[in-house]
């Protein structure tokens, strides 16, 4: 399965729920810069997108400073392993480029998602006084202050949600999709079906039954629900769904004129730097992240309390994998973050705190 598909049914599962709370905007957002990583900028925009508000059009509100604090900082960590990947060559290999080729259409979708939260999304200081002022006649408890939040959020999200629907009918509309319902019920029957047979098509492209059925083993994984899922209709036509809607909305973000644009620009920019960040810390764990034999048996040894059920100790054998696995992951996280402080070390970093503080 493409990676590209993954990507579009990962995308559609996420982009579209707003996190966070955006406080009040009017027709302009500031969008000053909040920090500069060796000259490379970090705007408002998108601090509060990291926040959780789509598009960053609209200062977050009731989020502690400690927490922009810490979104500001992975911001900059992927500033600077992103600057460190390109120093390394990483953007002139073969990964770097079929990754980028294989994002296209999520850049798409993104980049018209972003374009028409900004222009339908912002919520004005009227909306949100009379919003607010119809929650604490319906519930005297709130506060002043806990009203206009809950009421930003309500707002916000309700002009979100209705760019999502409003975007995915409209792709639908200009390019509809099509499901073959025959062949999602012989694969639920458990009957053979060849990797390539088309199982679904918009706009002029296609999903494949190799394409699907790694994605449900994908789930499978995730879930712990076993190959059964391959096979169950309902999960089927939902990762299906996912992946045409995907293809609808890239052709329509198409024909919107989204090509060419500054939304498209940046979009592709972020997805460049994700795709960076990626390829050098699946180089570094790659070179320092083993785990042997050795380093195993030594933390059991020395942690036999881990591994004591009802009085008696569990058999290494029985942990020996799991164990590997959990001190893997700690090995990693040690090991990207001492290369991140040594980065760090080096580089001329900058924060405007005055504009952090006012995301």
């Amino acid at each position: 399965m493409s990676r590209s598909f993954v990507r579009i049914v990962l995308f559609l599962a996420v982009a579209f729920v707003a996190f966070g709370g955006p406080g009040c905007s009017e027709s302009q957002t500031k969008n000053e810069t909040v920090a500069e990583v060796n000259g490379d900028v970090i705007k408002a925009t998108e601090l509060r997108e990291f926040l959780g508000v789509p598009g960053g059009v609209s200062p977050v509100a009731g989020v502690p400073a400690q927490r922009k604090q810490e979104a500001l900082d992975r911001l900059i960590t992927g500033r600077l392993l992103a600057q460190e990947a390109r120093a390394q060559g990483l953007d002139n290999t073969d990964a770097f480029r079929t990754a980028i080729e294989e994002s296209g259409k999520s850049a798409l979708i993104t980049a018209i998602y972003r374009k028409e939260v900004d222009a339908k999304g912002r919520v004005s200081q009227d909306e949100v006084r009379a919003e607010a002022k119809k929650m604490k006649a319906a519930d005297n408890t709130l506060t002043d202050a806990n009203a206009e939040i809950r009421a930003q959020r309500s707002l916000y999200e309700g002009k979100v949600r209705k760019v999502q629907d409003d975007l995915i009918a409209a792709a639908r509309k200009e390019f509809p999709a099509t499901i073959d319902e025959k062949m999602v019920e012989t694969i639920a029957r458990g009957e053979a079906v060849p990797d390539n047979a088309v199982l679904a098509t918009a706009a002029g492209d296609s999903v494949t039954y190799a394409d699907v059925n790694a994605q449900l083993q994908r789930m499978a994984g995730m879930g712990g629900e076993g190959k059964e899922i391959a096979r169950n209709p309902a999960a089927i036509k939902s990762v299906l769904t996912r992946a045409v809607t995907g293809m609808s909305l890239a052709a329509h973000a198409k024909k919107q004129g989204i090509e060419g644009s500054e939304w498209l620009k940046t979009t592709r920019e972020d997805i460049e730097r994700s795709i960076l960040v990626d390829l050098l810390a699946a180089k570094i764990l790659n070179e320092e992240a083993a785990v042997d034999d050795k380093e195993v048996e030594a933390y059991y040894k020395e942690h036999p309390e881990m591994f004591a059920r009802h009085g008696k100790s569990v058999p290494l054998a029985k942990v020996k994998e799991q164990l590997r696995g959990f001190l893997r992951n700690e090995k990693r996280k040690s090991v990207m973050n001492a290369y991140i402080e040594e980065l760090k070390k080096k580089a001329k970093i900058t924060v405007n705190e005055k504009a952090l503080a006012a995301v």
